[in-house]
């Protein structure tokens, strides 16, 4: 394990190389009192190969777990120090990840061999059941109040020309239905708490699905103008807001949940793959492989800026926000001689 911030004097040569990048993505006339994102830990992740696909946490317990998709397992991090605690193994290629405090299971989607989710006892890491997908298996969305999963699969690696979002009844541990989308490539899934819509990304038309989770249907689909290969998506559910970013050419575009009216679009890194959403700052957190982490916050006007540009590293287009302790993680992949890595920041509020 190597902390790039254990030694004392080596912290504030982080803060001021962060400085400097910042100015230079906003120019000589920017201000910047201390960057929005503060590197606290660079720690390597010894013998890892390959991409990496997204966070989950389990704050009671301080642990963080990250899908390391083309090393088949899923890794599991001490949440304050970024120390590797546990390697589970027993998965094909790891993708979406949820853990449920009160059952104290991970649920994890497992796209290779077929298509699973498989349900990770957190105190054993054993694999307690396995339920059947479809092929592509990957994104997934949690109803808490219904306690169902909604998980996209199927597709083109199934060779068909739609997909299906499964529901999976948590508590019963069944697959109680499926949602048919007329798109060869589902992407990430957002869900609104007081409503009953399922937004989902339709990569291969660069549309965006709208499904009643009452009726279990596509209502309606939105085509994005602006935004090409649309990856991530998240809500702002009180502004009525749907957030999305796509790959090629970076787009960030924030688009009007009633209308489905793309409202602002916004240049960012490219290879974004994760979003995150604060609503207490009302800032967006896009994760890009092209070796940053962009900003996004709502100005006064109501349209949104991009406030930060940090570095993160090679690959580095798995991000997650844990709003409740103010940090931001980052995984980069192994580049040559230069290890995988967890990247800890600090978030400014």
């Amino acid at each position: 394990m190597h902390l790039v911030s254990s030694a004392p004097g080596r912290s504030l040569t982080v803060t001021s190389l962060i400085l400097i990048a910042l100015s230079s993505c906003f120019g000589a006339d920017a201000k910047v009192d201390k960057p929005v994102l503060r590197l606290l830990h660079s720690v390597s992740i010894a013998g890892i190969d390959g991409d990496f696909d997204h966070f989950t946490v389990d704050l009671a317990g301080h642990r963080l777990f990250l899908a390391a998709e083309e090393h088949k397992t899923v890794q599991v991090f001490n949440l304050d120090t970024g120390k590797t605690i546990r390697t589970i193994t027993g998965f094909d290629t790891p993708h979406g990840l949820l853990f449920l405090p009160k059952e104290s299971q991970l649920l994890v989607v497992d796209g290779g061999d077929g298509g699973w989710l498989r349900i990770v006892d957190a105190k054993t890491y054993a694999v307690q059941k396995s339920i059947k997908l479809s092929p592509d298996a990957d994104a997934l969305a949690y109803d808490a109040a219904t306690h169902l999963a909604y998980i996209t699969n199927g597709g083109k690696e199934a060779g068909n020309d739609y997909s299906l979002i499964s529901i999976i009844d948590t508590k019963s541990q069944e697959k109680v239905g499926d949602i048919r989308i007329p798109s060869s490539n589902l992407e990430a899934i957002a869900l609104e708490k007081e409503g009953s819509r399922l937004f989902v990304n339709l990569r291969d038309k660069n549309q965006i699905g709208v499904v009643d989770r009452k009726s279990r249907t596509l209502v309606s689909t939105w085509q994005l103008t602006q935004v090409n290969f649309n990856t991530p998506l998240s809500i702002d559910e009180a502004h009525h807001l749907l957030f999305v970013a796509g790959r090629k050419p970076g787009r960030f575009a924030v688009l009007d949940t009633e209308s489905g009216k793309e409202t602002t679009v916004l240049p960012t890194s490219e290879i974004v793959d994760d979003m995150s959403f604060d609503p207490s700052t009302n800032r967006v957190y896009l994760a890009c492989g092209e070796g940053f982490v962009n900003v996004f916050e709502k100005a006064d006007s109501g349209s949104y800026k991009q406030i930060a540009k940090t570095p993160t590293g090679y690959k580095g287009k798995i991000g997650y926000l844990v709003p409740e302790i103010h940090r931001y993680f980052v995984a980069t992949s192994k580049n040559g001689a230069v290890p995988a890595k967890l990247l800890i920041f600090s978030v400014d509020r």
